[in-house]
């Protein structure tokens, strides 16, 4: 199921340029839109949304994650066949084959830009290898999903209050505008 964008969203546009897929439109300081046939369920949106005005396709809040809290794509060159699917596909240019230092003749896939993923998962889809890349968070544990730490939405970040329901918007009590 899509996300969607609720009434909260204020326009600054930080998702959308976020967007693996580009699926996100609008204008400047006005509501934006996400294409739900373009929409590959991979919660960055929300993740980068600091007004909590993104929501699943239940009509649950996403969670904001501090630029220090988030995943990253890692690459284990043991297991990195050399095939670079991960590098053609990462839509912000943060993978690049790099030399495999035990071998002149090989390349691994390598994070050489960690601050532009956005732990999409794209990379880890096309893997041929499937485990040669994963999205880690920072303590090194395996990211599924960017919703896996709840914990992560109130780890030192006030919620604000929605305008629809008055109760804070991204906690478990709130009720999503979309199931107006």
């Amino acid at each position: 199921m899509a996300f969607r964008i609720g009434e909260t969203c204020n326009g600054c546009g930080l998702c959308a340029r976020r967007c693996p897929t580009g699926c996100i439109t609008g204008n400047k300081k006005e509501l934006h839109v996400i294409d739900e046939a373009s929409c590959i369920d991979c919660e960055v949106c929300g993740s980068y949304c600091a007004f909590d005005s993104v929501y699943d396709g239940a009509g649950n809040p996403t969670v904001f994650i501090k630029p220090k809290l988030r995943p990253r794509a890692a690459v284990d060159p043991d297991l990195c066949s050399g095939c670079a699917s991960c590098v053609d596909i990462c839509p912000f240019d943060c993978l690049e084959m790099t030399p495999d230092e035990r071998s002149s003749y090989f390349e691994a896939a390598t994070l050489v830009r960690p601050k532009k993923c956005v732990a999409c998962q794209l990379c880890v889809l096309v893997c041929g290898d499937k485990e040669a890349i994963q999205v880690r968070w920072p303590d090194g544990e395996l990211c599924v999903s960017l919703g896996d730490r709840k914990e992560l939405a109130s780890a030192g970040r006030a919620r604000s209050t929605g305008p629809e329901t008055g109760r804070a918007v991204g906690t478990a009590e709130a009720k999503s505008p979309l199931d107006s």
